[in-house]
């Protein structure tokens, strides 16, 4: 087994057009009174009955995203930390998108290989999580759009376990529902992959900020919970 493993989580974040709300923290709702580490909603809603293959060999987590991610890397590192996962590593940048690179910001398929080529050990041990879509959101007809995401999954070793977190984007549904439902029949073709479910618990009352898109810091907790929770049914742990 390798020394570190790795998971790569490449979240969805600001999608094209948008930009950085300036929605002030007292907008956001209290925060939840859930915990870090705590399985959240209805069981159903979590992916179920997919055990990663060599579960019990992972130990560590690279994280990888956009502005979601940003937002929601303090409660992730909690959330890694209470899972075990003391060797966990976040690249996160506002604005990644799958296949497109932009200045400075490379997309999530060069910083997939970047690490793979970095990484000197092999991909025993390692757990990727890609979630990254949302940026890519209507930028595409769905053939191309399914290029992108493959783009995306040919990145990832395909020796490794991988969760891809789907997307939400409150007043592009319809895109949102395309995006997603292409990532899963890549997944279903990829095998050994489950998809995270942050759409499913993004449209509930105070979780995204004003522009639809964002977590309120409420959101940022669900979203890591989402998250490790995924993980835990994934790799057939107990919360």
């Amino acid at each position: 087994m390798a020394s570190a493993a790795v998971v790569l989580v490449v979240a969805g974040a600001l999608a094209s057009g948008c930009t950085e709300s300036g929605t002030s923290a007292s907008d956001d709702p209290p925060l939840p009174t859930i915990g870090l580490g705590t399985v959240i909603g209805d069981v159903d809603t979590i992916p179920s009955g997919l055990v990663a293959e060599d579960a019990d060999a992972i130990d560590s987590i690279v994280m990888i995203g956009d502005s979601i991610t940003v937002a929601s890397t303090p409660a992730l590192e909690d959330q890694f930390t209470e899972m075990g996962f003391d060797d966990s590593v976040i690249e996160a940048v506002v604005g990644k998108r799958m296949a497109v690179s932009l200045t400075e910001n490379p997309s999530g398929a060069k910083i997939a290989s970047f690490i793979t080529g970095a990484d000197s050990a092999d991909s025993d041990g390692q757990l990727w999580i890609v979630a990254l879509g949302t940026n890519d959101i209507n930028q595409y007809a769905p053939d191309e759009l399914a290029a992108a995401v493959n783009e995306m999954l040919a990145a990832v070793p395909e020796d490794v376990p991988l969760i891809w977190v789907d997307t939400y984007y409150r007043d592009e549904p319809d895109g949102a529902a395309v995006m997603n439902a292409i990532v899963a029949d890549r997944l279903s073709r990829r095998g050994n992959a489950v998809m995270a479910p942050w759409n499913a618990f993004a449209s509930g009352e105070g979780m995204v900020r004003s522009d639809g898109v964002h977590p309120s810091e409420a959101g940022t907790l669900v979203f890591a919970d989402v998250v490790g929770a995924t993980i835990d049914e994934f790799l057939a742990r107990s919360s």
